[in-house]
């Protein structure tokens, strides 16, 4: 809700806050830039129905997510439902489902499904996401261009979990209730990998170069591969007890998606590497690329 003049309106849709600041503000930069991210993606079609990618600044973390989008793509052209779980959350939540109308993006508006969000809600017992945030999210708002570029016929159904075991639940049921539903969907999980440095209070390999490789060869590796070898539930201990992922709720949410409504997943890494490999620095984050 937001005051206006005195009166009270409603806000509908989720403005595109980081935009031209994460990512580029108008439709041709960012059209560009999505393809420039994808200029060397080696896509193939297979049995995919989910991703899992970043959700840093783009001159960051744009490379891993325009890697791995068009795999998802040439897999499922037609898709009418896009699935995003993402959000910062915490072992304790909440978790929320948006039901407002949609989001806006530089290349357009998505589309919530509103009856089926608010079937969500009610069947889960999930919160409303608000439409006017406390803060801007940049998981769920650095994905959306692309979400709208490659699946421009789709809705966008955006469903934030707990970094916890009911984050497979829901994914579970959700994966569910789209395939009895009929739609076409596909799913999206956000998150970023180990933020490692005096920034981020996470200095267990000291610094420099061992610092480096830790991240890159064991604590994101470790992530990742619990992720190849689908361990749903070890993406989030892993996470939890070893700071590898910020969203780890939004990972399992997803491949449990994926599971619920193929009835299986065959997850593929397309890329990996730290934001240390863009701008190096004492302070930095690893990102991953990953098609289900």
């Amino acid at each position: 809700m937001s005051l206006q003049k005195g009166y009270v309106t409603h806000i509908m849709y989720r403005a595109a806050y980081l935009a031209g600041q994460w990512y580029p503000a108008s439709e041709s930069a960012c059209i560009n830039a999505i393809e420039g991210h994808a200029r060397d993606a080696q896509s193939e079609q297979g049995p995919w129905r989910g991703l899992i990618g970043p959700h840093a600044g783009w001159s960051f973390s744009g490379d891993a997510a325009g890697r791995t989008y068009p795999w998802l793509a040439r897999s499922h052209l037609d898709a009418d439902l896009v699935v995003v779980f993402g959000s910062h959350r915490g072992p304790s939540g909440p978790n929320t489902v948006f039901v407002e109308e949609g989001w806006t993006t530089p290349l357009g508006k998505l589309q919530t499904p509103m009856e089926f969000a608010r079937q969500i809600a009610l069947e889960l017992r999930l919160g409303e996401e608000p439409a006017e945030p406390a803060r801007p999210d940049n998981a769920v708002e650095l994905h959306l261009p692309f979400v709208r570029h490659y699946f421009p016929a789709a809705e966008m159904l955006m469903i934030g979990v707990a970094a916890a075991r009911v984050a497979i639940e829901i994914g579970t049921h959700v994966g569910e209730m789209c395939k009895a539903a009929g739609r076409d969907a596909v799913f999206v999980g956000s998150t970023d990998l180990t933020h490692y440095g005096p920034n981020y209070g996470f200095e267990p390999a000291g610094s420099g170069d061992d610092a480096v490789d830790w991240v890159r060869h064991e604590n994101d590796r470790g992530f990742i591969d619990a992720v190849l070898e689908k361990r749903i539930e070890a993406t989030i201990t892993h996470a939890n007890e070893h700071n590898s992922a910020c969203c780890a709720g939004a990972v399992a949410a997803t491949m449990a998606a994926v599971n619920a409504f193929s009835g299986s997943m065959e997850p593929q890494l397309v890329d990996h590497y730290l934001s240390f490999d863009v701008r190096p620095d004492a302070s930095f984050v690893g990102y991953a690329g990953i098609v289900l």
